[in-house]
């Protein structure tokens, strides 16, 4: 694939995700779409990152105010780090899960020049060991990939008194289908999150139009609680 080709691949993933795409309940082949996924995120991340927000999630700044040191976080889906940062310099470990070589990469790099105390894990989040009762604070920002089988792990995965910090595009959110026609984005339906998280104090939960990290509004979910 020549440099034209990439950079085109590339920006239409960002417009994809800028738009939005159509809900799929079911996912792609596994191992296809596992390829495709990091291939093009790859080459977002490559192309991209100097021009991509550095800024982390306002509403996960808003969850997670404060210093946490010796604490425990695992950033589900953690790209090239935005979150992931945030959180370490915060006194989080976090451990930052994602599919993207590249994007993964880059957090090592910036981790290393802050010393950072960031571990990363080169994943499907699918594959991924979450454990039982592991985590302080698990966040699941800006997914846009099948989510429905991670929340049960999420649940299992926080800590008693943990908290699980969740934002994505909204099913209620007009979108299109992906452009390149190669991946497949899921917006999150609200209720789902009941049955997983029941018996958690809900400290947070709506779904408003709200900014995005793409530089455009859309119809978000936003959900924080507190395992008992």
């Amino acid at each position: 694939m020549n440099f034209q080709r990439a950079s085109i691949v590339a920006l239409i993933l960002v417009a994809g995700l800028l738009t939005g795409c159509r809900a799929h309940v079911a996912a792609p082949s596994a191992t296809n779409a596992t390829s495709d996924i990091a291939t093009e995120y790859d080459l977002v991340y490559a192309i991209t990152h100097a021009r991509m927000s550095t800024a982390p999630s306002p509403f996960l700044v808003a969850s997670v105010r404060g210093e946490h040191r010796g604490q425990t976080a695992l950033d589900v889906g953690a790209g090239s780090g935005r979150n992931t940062f945030y959180l370490a310099r915060h006194g989080y470990q976090v451990t930052a899960v994602d599919l993207s070589r590249i994007g993964l990469d880059l957090i090592r790099a910036q981790a290393e020049a802050e010393h950072l105390p960031i571990a990363t894990v080169n994943q499907d989040i699918n594959a991924f060991p979450f454990g039982k009762d592991q985590w302080n604070l698990i966040v699941l920002i800006d997914f846009p990939f099948a989510y429905r089988g991670l929340l049960p792990k999420i649940a299992a995965g926080v800590k008693p008194g943990g908290e699980v910090v969740i934002q994505a595009v909204s099913v209620a959110q007009p979108g299109l289908e992906s452009p390149d026609k190669m991946l497949h984005y899921t917006f999150m339906d609200r209720r789902d999150l009941d049955a997983p998280f029941a018996g958690f104090t809900v400290l947070h939960n709506s779904e408003d139009e709200e900014p995005t990290v793409w530089g455009v509004k859309a119809i978000m979910v936003r959900y924080s609680a507190l395992k008992p």
